[in-house]
């Protein structure tokens, strides 16, 4: 069972302070019902997030909220701090329990947690940029439910692919071949979701996400040891999928290791820790 931990959308401030923008969107609780086994929208007795599609997704059982109490003094400044060190919370425990593995998400772009629960170091980034399949806001939970349940095959290669990459990454040495030809199994893998969703009549489109991954033993691969990054390009031949708008054209696997914030206390043997779902017109 792989689980996700999420957040509403964050605010940057100054200070090491972030606010919240407001509740979880309808596209990216989609998403999350599509990729992942469970969802963790984390709650306290202050902030308590909910739409009438968390409430059902609770119902069925896709959906759980992990309660927490609220500090005794806050600033209005903090919360988005505050709810970052709940998703912290809900991951150490959700792990300790030992059902499945969960990792966290963020509706943005780069990864927000409080300074002082972090600490500056090098990850490792894989970026799928523009080429994740995802229903849109209009698509009913009911029909992406259904459509997991009658191709869950699909999927779950899909994420075996993504689990091994990491492992991948190091047996492959300083072979860049070896790595091409695994990134070009998950871009078929990723063509091949994005048909049977055409096929399937549920309206999607294609987004981004940023895995990053504990850096650990591929730090001794010198190729992904480079600032600068490893892109891969869709193959040409993609062209356009039955019944989409545009091809992969503008889409890209990226590779990459950089220096930057981790939240404290990700276990040790959680590789693929934090997810950032973000849509194009937040780089602009």
């Amino acid at each position: 069972m792989k689980g996700i931990i999420i957040s509403p959308k964050y605010s940057s401030a100054d200070n090491g302070r972030f606010g919240i923008k407001g509740n979880v969107e309808p596209q990216e609780l989609r998403q999350y019902v599509l990729y992942w086994d469970k969802i963790d929208f984390p709650t306290n007795t202050f902030m308590y997030f909910t739409t009438p599609e968390v409430d059902f997704l609770e119902k069925v059982g896709v959906l759980q909220r992990s309660r927490f109490g609220m500090p005794s003094s806050f600033n209005s400044s903090e919360l988005g701090n505050i709810f970052s060190n709940m998703q912290l919370a809900a991951l150490k425990n959700n792990n300790e329990k030992g059902d499945g593995k969960w990792s966290l998400s963020q509706p943005n772009s780069k990864l927000f947690f409080d300074y002082k629960n972090s600490v500056q170091c090098k990850h490792l980034e894989v970026e799928l940029f523009n080429s994740l399949p995802i229903p849109s806001a209009s698509s009913s939970l009911e029909d992406i439910l259904a459509f997991k349940e009658r191709r869950k095959d699909e999927l779950l290669e899909f994420r075996l692919l993504m689990d091994n990459l990491y492992l991948e990454l190091i047996k492959s040495g300083d072979t860049e071949t070896a790595i091409d030809v695994y990134i070009r199994n998950i871009q078929r893998k990723i063509k091949e979701i994005d048909n049977v969703m055409n096929e399937s009549k549920i309206k999607s489109f294609r987004d981004s996400v940023k895995i990053r991954f504990d850096l650990g033993e591929a730090i001794k691969n010198t190729f992904i040891g480079a600032s600068s990054g490893h892109i891969f390009n869709f193959p040409d031949d993609f062209g356009v999928s039955l019944g989409a708008a545009i091809g992969f054209a503008s889409s890209f696997i990226k590779i990459n290791s950089e220096m930057s914030l981790k939240p404290k206390g990700i276990p040790s043997d959680l590789k693929d820790y934090a997810y950032l779902y973000y849509s194009q017109k937040e780089l602009n």
